[in-house]
């Protein structure tokens, strides 16, 4: 499956529907729970898919979507800390320094 797949022959820009703030956090949760299905799976295809069809779902009803790229940290003592930051980076300047970091 591809975006051709979703979109099919129709060369015009598919409908953004309208929603109320309810209807809005319900297609959320929905779209999280497919996000966190697509996580899931082990074939890179499958998940690519469900985040196609994630992505596809969210342009149609106006709602923002991002990546997220996680980072693990392993200390010298054994524990781990995983990251999730934005791909692409924070997006607060040309270095991306945390602001707080930055005192």
């Amino acid at each position: 499956m591809n975006e051709d797949d979703i979109q099919g022959d129709n060369l015009e820009e598919p409908p953004v529907y309208i929603l109320d703030a309810e209807t809005t956090v319900l297609i959320e949760t929905a779209l999280n729970c497919l996000i966190t299905l697509a996580d899931a799976q082990i074939d890179e295809t499958s998940k690519d898919n469900l985040e196609l069809i994630a992505d596809e779902i969210a342009d149609r009803f106006g709602i923002n979507t991002y990546k997220v790229v996680e980072t693990v940290h392993t200390d010298s003592d054994g524990t781990e800390e995983v990251i999730y930051s934005p791909q692409g980076g924070l997006g607060l300047g040309d270095d991306d320094e945390d602001p707080e970091e930055a005192e």
